[in-house]
């Protein structure tokens, strides 16, 4: 995930000075497709008029050969983590938690054999500091599927060490998020899914999307593809596994995606539904812990709560990547100013990857940029 950060940055300091045609997103799509072998890709966008955008190519599966449109859903990968920060910031409004507590407090199940475990906390989990170690085996194979799965492979990481001291440095770690999801949970006195699906997913209308792959439209449902002797085909195995949901596990199409997206990228105080308040939107998008690549420091590479930050130009971008078997996504948002981007393919390679980022990247490039005088530094919630 970090490997991508800043690989495509010079790009969005050539943005254009007019939004581009329909017909030039749906090139750029096919162009994604040539370069990464994708079955299928779509693209969605806001230019900040509150008229949302999709261009869309390809199949959504080698084996049926359906046409990927604005309705096929993909499986978001890691771009599901900036909803449960957003859960854990409104269960921190609420009252229901506190950001800087242990997460034992909530789950006092969830140990570590480490002594420096004590001083890891749901603040630091949220920004990637906590030292936790990542995932190594999603056991996709081995889907568990019950409302009990989340509680018991948290109690099954008693034998884990932390990677890093609390605190001392960003360190990707999906089992953080995973175990946030039960925080959630425990915080909220309902499954983490449910929670997300009240109180995340319903406010903003986003009525085809779920943390639940039972609950999926599947005549919607793209396949995951992957490489297989020198051709691309549907992979055996679907990225799913209820205890990885917290980092993984949402389902959506692009005109949901945008309404998320969106909701970010308004400027504060706007009318419409809102998830937190000002103040907690603020939180997740200010910069709470540097990330340390010396040859891109003059954008400054940063985290916030659940999202990863830029500053190009004066243009303040949100974003966050995610990559599963099978699938690539991407979404950025410029706080503020209504635009955003979303992106997702069916198929998971490096090459996919990069060139995700880079998709994001050009089309928010693409959008009218803020006249000079307007230029700033990273977006403090003001």
């Amino acid at each position: 995930m970090l490997r991508m950060l800043l690989s495509g940055l010079l790009l969005l300091t050539a943005g254009c000075t007019a939004t581009t045609s329909l017909a030039q997103h749906r090139d750029a799509a096919a162009a994604y497709l040539r370069a990464t072998g994708a079955p299928g890709v779509v693209i969605g966008w806001s230019e900040g008029d509150g008229h949302p955008r999709v261009a869309a190519a390809g199949t959504a599966s080698l084996a049926t050969g359906a046409p990927v449109d604005r309705r096929t859903i993909f499986h978001m990968a890691s771009v599901t983590k900036p909803l449960v920060a957003a859960a854990i910031l409104q269960l921190a409004e609420r009252g229901r938690l506190d950001l800087d507590a242990s997460p034992t407090r909530y789950l006092p199940y969830f140990r570590l054999a480490d002594p420096r475990f004590a001083r890891v906390t749901i603040r630091q989990m949220l920004n990637h500091t906590s030292g936790l170690p990542d995932v190594e085996d999603y056991e996709w194979e081995h889907p568990q599927t019950s409302d009990a799965a989340l509680e018991r492979w948290v109690r099954g990481l008693a034998g884990l060490k932390l990677v890093n001291d609390p605190g001392a440095a960003v360190q990707y770690s999906n089992l953080a998020y995973d175990v946030l999801g039960d925080v959630v949970a425990k915080a909220s006195g309902m499954p983490f899914e449910r929670y997300v699906r009240r109180h995340v997913l319903a406010p903003l209308g986003m009525r085809h999307s779920t943390l639940l792959l039972s609950e999926v439209d599947r005549r919607h449902l793209a396949a995951p593809h992957m490489p297989e002797g020198g051709q691309v085909r549907v992979s055996a195995v679907f990225p799913y596994n209820r205890v990885h949901a917290g980092s993984s596990t949402l389902y959506a199409d692009a005109p949901d995606m945008l309404r998320w997206a969106r909701h970010w990228a308004a400027a504060p105080g706007r009318g419409g539904p809102r998830l937190l308040s000002d103040a907690g939107i603020a939180a997740m998008l200010r910069p709470s812990a540097a990330i340390d690549r010396p040859d891109r420091a003059q954008w400054r590479p940063a985290i916030g709560l659940g999202w990863f930050l830029l500053t190009v130009e004066g243009r303040a971008i949100a974003f966050h990547m995610g990559q599963d078997v099978g699938f690539t996504t991407g979404m950025m948002v410029e706080p503020g100013t209504g635009r955003a981007v979303v992106a997702m393919s069916n198929i998971a390679t490096e090459e996919a990857g990069e060139r995700m980022f880079d998709l994001c990247l050009t089309t928010m490039a693409a959008m009218q940029a803020p006249p000079p005088a307007t230029r700033s530094g990273p977006y403090s919630g003001r």
